[in-house]
């Protein structure tokens, strides 16, 4: 089951301002060993072939993640994940994930201001093999989206492999593929600007659940012009864009 109220998941998608997260810091040793097991089985799961990609009836899942800075690799940290699920042309908000994410060390002040996370929001937070192994059970196959997915990109393959020495498997297509096809270069090719482009609203900036959110209103508008320029599947978008 992937809806959000599966209850096995209701831990894992309790969004800040609808109910209180619960208090993970007790998690126990054998737990996360579970999860790291669970984590490098998914890697094996990801290396089978995977079914073709129609646009019309692509199951994916678009993906935002908060961080203390740009870096991983220098010891940036994910502090929040946000996600819902596409449905070839359709937005399933009902599919939604968020969870905040207990770093190993202070938030810069400047993150705190763009993201409005405090060190409070985090004191309760799950740690981040937790978060990882609670958003892939979300995820399952499905491919994942993200705008300007390198961060993305970075970041969950610097997450896993320091929790679970693992790789990141996961199939992750960046909504520029689309936009690039269907609008060719642009100037501008922010978030911001794309979604004031297409009269999309975000309701919270730098907010991983709304930023995933508009951005997932933003594939699946177009997804629908792919689709009127005579796009079938991922392969032929491929084919007309090499990067």
């Amino acid at each position: 089951m992937r809806g959000e109220w599966n209850p096995i998941r209701r831990l894992w998608h309790s969004y800040r301002g609808e109910r209180v997260l619960p208090d993970f810091r007790s998690v126990s040793p054998k737990t996360e060993r579970n999860q790291q097991a669970f984590l490098r089985q998914m890697v094996k799961d990801m290396e089978q072939p995977g079914p073709a990609l129609p646009l019309d009836s692509l199951r994916a899942v678009v993906v935002d993640l908060e961080t203390t800075g740009f870096y991983p690799f220098r010891g940036d940290e994910i502090i929040a994940i946000g996600a819902v699920a596409v449905f070839g042309t359709e937005v399933r908000q009902e599919e939604r994930f968020f969870s905040l994410v207990q770093p190993t060390r202070p938030i810069p002040e400047h993150i705190r201001r763009l993201t409005g996370i405090t060190a409070a929001d985090l004191s309760n937070a799950p740690s981040l093999v937790t978060s990882l192994s609670a958003f892939f059970q979300f995820v399952g196959d499905r491919p994942l989206i993200a705008h300007h997915s390198r961060h993305e990109r970075q970041f969950l393959q610097a997450g896993l492999w320091n929790t679970s020495r693992t790789r990141f498997a996961h199939r992750l297509i960046d909504t520029m593929l689309l936009i690039r096809v269907c609008e060719g270069v642009l100037g501008d090719s922010s978030l911001d600007a794309l979604c004031r482009h297409n009269r999309i609203a975000i309701h919270k900036r730098h907010d991983a659940y709304w930023d995933a959110f508009a951005c997932a209103q933003l594939w699946t508008h177009y997804v629908k012009q792919a689709l009127r320029l005579g796009f079938r599947d991922l392969q032929e978008i491929y084919r007309e864009h090499r990067w």
